[in-house]
């Protein structure tokens, strides 16, 4: 039974899935309402996901500033490197902790990308698990060779998504496409090519 203390006036309400509220509740007799409506959860969710990839967008555009106190820039010079993208990549038992290739690439990935998550995460923090889980079977499963370095990904899928040949072109123009996961922030900032 899932009553969770509902009131009387929330007991004749459709079943719900709420998937941001605190946990996850399934309830096939009664719509669960923990004080959002599934489309603000939504539109929250949404609204933190760009927030996340904005700020990795600014930490990845800071680590091409050089300088020389810049150490993003240092860590992810390792990304640029010749040959880098020639490197066989095969799913390791290190990548299930999160550490890719030499400490420099996982640092890289670390900073740009997991930091922000973890700051956001003590803000909001049933988004932020969501997004760190998401994070997490992404850089394992779906990144590198199979998304965001396959050239065989092209034409409209990249005009939303910064994955094969849009993303690639960040590595032969390094001032340009910055974007992770989506292109948007490269577009609101005049960055995409």
């Amino acid at each position: 039974m899932c009553t969770l203390g509902l009131k009387s006036q929330e007991r004749n309400r459709q079943p719900a899935l709420v998937l941001f509220k605190n946990t996850f509740i399934i309830c096939p007799h009664r719509m669960v309402d923990l004080g959002m409506s599934i489309a603000k959860e939504m539109f929250l969710f949404v609204t933190v996901l760009l927030l996340w990839l904005g700020m990795a967008y600014g930490v990845h555009r800071l680590a091409h500033w050089r300088t020389p106190w810049n150490l993003l820039h240092r860590l992810h010079a390792a990304h640029h490197q010749p040959g880098y993208l020639g490197r066989a990549r095969r799913l390791r038992w290190h990548h299930f902790l999160l550490c890719f290739g030499s400490v420099s690439e996982t640092l890289d990935i670390w900073f740009t990308l997991t930091l922000p998550l973890l700051v956001i995460s003590l803000v909001l923090p049933v988004q932020g698990a969501i997004l760190l889980a998401f994070h997490y079977l992404y850089e394992i499963f779906c990144s590198d060779a199979q998304l965001d370095h396959n050239p065989s990904l092209s034409g409209p899928l990249t005009r939303v998504f910064a994955w094969g040949e849009y993303h690639l072109r960040h590595h032969s123009n390094p001032s340009r496409n910055f974007g992770l996961i989506f292109t948007l922030w490269d577009r609101v900032f005049a960055t995409a090519c």
